[in-house]
């Protein structure tokens, strides 16, 4: 990436919740703390089991044992001190490049979002790469390219961040008022992009094809055995 973008990053806050999950947390907070990123910090929004692991590192610990993604993150955001807030899940791991890569497109200062390529967990597969939400709610894929891009919301309909992979302005976030906590596990992400292109019509997100996650989709109260890969 050349231009603005390719300046260094902006001081980012990652925000990791997670509830009943502390194997997979482990994982996916080691990687987070070998991140070539040279400015952010880990916050973690999670239960009593969580906030236990890996108590070596430097986390910004926020306790929080309901199951409700949209009102956790909403308390890791106001924890955050970075100008990017970025989130990923705690069942998914990270490259060492990913948390860089990914922010990197906020020097350019019409970018309020960004998502990278999410791999499944096989790490060959691909969860999601490139989409737009519909005005119905589901992703639509778009044609796939390895370069990053940078795309505008499209006839209402904004290019989709995929919830364990993605990043936005905090200032932006902050201005819609964070995630509905209406949306307690699934389609959070997607009602964040849909009320950003509202607000910011000419907002950009950026895709990053080489910011990359493994996301390992592990069972919860809300997807059984028989849901996971």
């Amino acid at each position: 990436m050349s231009g603005p973008a390719a300046l260094a990053p902006l001081p980012t806050s990652v925000i990791v919740v997670s509830h009943g999950r502390p194997t997979h947390l482990r994982l996916c907070l080691t990687a987070l703390a070998q991140q070539d990123h040279p400015d952010f910090e880990i916050i973690l929004v999670a239960d009593p089991e969580g906030l236990q692991q890996c108590p070596d590192l430097p986390l910004k610990r926020v306790g929080f044992d309901v199951p409700n993604i949209s009102r956790a993150r909403n308390l890791g955001l106001a924890q955050a001190a970075g100008s990017v807030i970025a989130f990923i899940d705690d069942d998914s791991v990270a490259e060492p490049t990913w948390l860089a890569r990914l922010t990197a497109p906020f020097a350019d200062p019409n970018v309020i979002a960004a998502t990278g390529w999410t791999r499944d967990r096989d790490g060959f597969r691909w969860q999601s790469r490139t989409q737009r939400i519909t005005r119905q709610g589901l992703p639509r894929n778009l044609p796939t390219a390895p370069q990053p891009s940078l795309l505008p919301p499209e006839d209402g309909e904004p290019v989709g961040t995929l919830g364990t992979n993605c990043a936005f302005r905090a200032t932006a976030l902050r201005q819609i008022g964070g995630f509905d906590p209406i949306f307690a596990y699934h389609l959070d992400e997607s009602d964040v992009n849909m009320r950003m292109a509202a607000v910011f019509p000419q907002g950009l997100t950026a895709v990053v094809p080489d910011a990359q996650v493994i996301h390992a989709r592990a069972g919860s109260a809300r997807r059984d055995a028989a849901s996971v890969p």
